[in-house]
């Protein structure tokens, strides 16, 4: 088996399953159906890449559908207890980069994901990046937590052997396409206009009363404590 099957297994146990997000496969009615439903929330919490772990009261996000049920063995009751499960109702299988959001100017209250953001593409981190903003209340915040290159590259590469040196694994074993570091999503916050950004830790976030327990990244895979960018960015 190769290495690229071994890892699609063990992530699929996870419930985080290898997905090209350039792949369109919209449900046309959950776009109808998201446009629609948002009208009747007071508060707008919209869970970007959320695979099997859908949150019950937010509006979740992914291009295909897993029921947790087959995954409860791999979370803990703290990760993601009865209370907050959620179901299909509360999943909407939406490629933002193709359509967008169906959802008005500052109508979102929070933005939250977690290894999500280095599935894009720079250019699809961009455009991901400004429809958020786009949606986002002012002062809103975006959470996200993805891991970070500086860290990976520290904790994995000899870069005096040159190219043998070179962890790449990286981008080969999970199908990451752009691992960002803080300067650079900083760089970008600010190049698409939000108003600031917080640097933090894992479940450290300025709004992290709202927020459930963060789930990634696996302390077995990235054992030091900033191996990923926990980071509020703020409209």
């Amino acid at each position: 088996m190769s290495v690229k099957k071994i890892v699609n297994t063990l992530l699929a146990k996870t419930g985080y399953t290898i997905k090209k997000y350039h792949a369109d496969t919209t449900d046309k009615n959950d776009l109808d159906r998201l446009a629609t439903d948002i009208t009747q929330l007071d508060k707008v919490k919209i869970h970007f890449g959320c695979g099997p772990r859908i949150l019950k009261g937010w509006i979740n996000i992914d291009l295909s559908y897993a029921h947790f049920r087959p995954y409860l063995q791999y979370y803990t009751d703290k990760h993601y207890p009865e209370s907050i499960r959620g179901t299909r109702a509360d999943l909407y299988i939406i490629n933002i980069i193709e359509h967008g959001l169906p959802l008005p100017d500052e109508s979102v209250d929070i933005i939250f994901q977690e290894d999500f953001f280095e599935h894009l593409t720079q250019k699809e981190q961009i455009v991901f990046l400004a429809e958020t903003l786009r949606v986002m209340k002012k002062g809103a915040i975006h959470r996200i937590n993805t891991p970070n290159l500086a860290a990976s590259m520290r904790d994995n590469s000899d870069f005096a052997k040159g190219k043998n040196g070179v962890y790449v694994g990286e981008w080969d074993n999970w199908h990451h396409y752009s691992v960002i570091t803080p300067a650079i999503l900083e760089d970008m916050a600010k190049i698409i206009g939000y108003s600031a950004i917080e640097f933090n830790g894992r479940d450290k976030s300025i709004i992290a009363a709202q927020l459930p327990t963060e789930y990634r990244p696996d302390e077995n895979d990235r054992p030091t404590p900033d191996s990923n960018v926990f980071a509020d960015l703020i409209k």
